[in-house]
């Protein structure tokens, strides 16, 4: 009986114990995942700076070849 009983507590342990690892993963895996996220929205607004300056570098330069 008393085996049975501390079978039963460790398999219970066991069980909180990998609950509590799959909540840490997917925490682990969310902020992971918000990382990539943040770092994306900046690449993008770094090429969308850089658009905005070639195209006004390109704008710059036909108004000046025009008025040659």
């Amino acid at each position: 009986m008393r085996t049975e009983m501390l079978a039963r507590e460790r398999t219970r342990s066991n069980l909180l114990q990998a609950e509590q690892l799959r909540y840490s993963r997917r925490l682990r895996a969310l902020r992971r995942a918000s990382r990539q996220e943040s770092r994306a929205e900046r690449r993008m607004v770094a090429a969308w700076s850089r658009a905005s300056a070639l195209r006004s570098a390109l704008e710059n330069s036909a108004l000046e070849t025009a008025d040659y």
